[in-house]
């Protein structure tokens, strides 16, 4: 299983039927848990997780518990290779504005309109 921001269950397992072995949470689930969010941090981790930065305000008590927030830090941190960057990124959380390349016809902020313009005429 794969979780971004899931609760962990290490102390937890028994509650669970079957209960859940040990074994089986450190090698079939990863989490990928970013900074200050408190949902993953309710219980014990298992071995494979990742952490993941997250840029809301300090005093945001939910803000990191928020998949596109996440998905905005993933895509930061990791690149997008070669594929188009949210707009939500930058407009809802301030990451930088992708880098345009070298064959690009209209600028991010017209990209964004334009694929704003998409969703409004589903």
């Amino acid at each position: 299983a794969i979780a971004l921001s899931g609760p962990n269950a290490l102390i937890g397992r028994d509650t669970f039927e079957p209960p859940v072995s040990v074994e089986a949470l450190n090698t079939m689930t990863f989490n990928i848990i970013p900074d200050r969010d408190i949902v993953p941090r309710f219980d014990d981790r298992a071995k494979l997780f990742q952490e993941i930065n997250c840029l809301a305000g300090a005093n945001d008590l939910i803000g990191c518990h928020n998949s596109l927030r996440s998905l905005c830090e993933i895509i930061y941190t990791c690149g997008t290779m070669g594929r188009p960057a949210l707009c939500e990124c930058h407009t809802l959380f301030g990451y930088p504005k992708p880098q345009a390349s070298e064959n690009a016809t209209e600028t991010f902020e017209e990209a964004c309109a334009d694929a704003q313009s998409l969703r409004a005429d589903d």
